[in-house]
This record gives C-alpha cells, sequence and structure tokens, in this order.
C-alpha cells in the first residue's frame, strides 16, 4: 500500500499522523504496516468498547512514559466518549500501577538489605 494512502487512514482515524508514525513509514513502510495491522487485531475484540481500549492504552502509555502513546490515546479516548474525569482516573491508575512495578523491581535488593541490617 502507498504510503499516502496509509497516511490518509491514519489521519481518518486519529485526526493526523503522529510523527513516529511518519518517521517509521520514511525509514521502512514495512514496519509501519506490521504496526498497524498489530494495532487492527488488538481492538478487532469486541467485548470491550473503543473508550475503554483508548483508556487502557493510555494507562500503558502513561506507565511507560510514552509521550506520543499518551497523546494519541488522549485524543482517542475523548473521540470515543472519555470524559477528562475518565482520563483523570485512568491517568491515576497508571501512576499507581507504575510506582507499584518500581516497588516490585526493588524486591530483591530489599530483601538484601534487610538480610544484612546489623553490618550497619
Amino acid at each position: 500500500m502507498e504510503k499516502e494512502k496509509v497516511f490518509n487512514m491514519i489521519k481518518e482515524e486519529m485526526g493526523e499522523v503522529p510523527k513516529p508514525l511518519e518517521n517509521l513509514a520514511s525509514l521502512d513502510m514495512n514496519v509501519l504496516m506490521g504496526h498497524l495491522e498489530a494495532k487492527k487485531n488488538a481492538y478487532a475484540g469486541e467485548h470491550l468498547d473503543k473508550k475503554i481500549k483508548a483508556l487502557i492504552a493510555l494507562a500503558v502509555g502513561i506507565a511507560m512514559d510514552s509521550q506520543a502513546c499518551i497523546m494519541n490515546n488522549v485524543k482517542a479516548a475523548k473521540k470515543n466518549g472519555a470524559s477528562t474525569a475518565e482520563i483523570m482516573e485512568a491517568y491515576s491508575v497508571a501512576k499507581f500501577s507504575k510506582s507499584v512495578s518500581s516497588i516490585s523491581g526493588f524486591a530483591m535488593a530489599m530483601e538484601w538489605l534487610l538480610a544484612n541490617r546489623g553490618e550497619e
């Protein structure tokens, strides 16, 4: 599929072509097409509506510090009916989940510190 046709499809869905997708297309159109196919498959299920999927994707973008994903999924959530309050709640859940992962990631170090307390 030619680049302009793909960009038009992205613009129709998202309102714009995010710069990272433009760059990806310029570097390797096949990689972009694989990304778009993966998105299509991820969003194909029928059990969660588009608003919930956008809020999940937003939370993941927040947890992974992806500015482009955050912005694109805030827009997608609003487009699919999410309120600002729902977006902020998704942000709060993502922020908490990210802090939990930092505690979990530090678990072995905490165990070592506890086991070696007497050495101070």
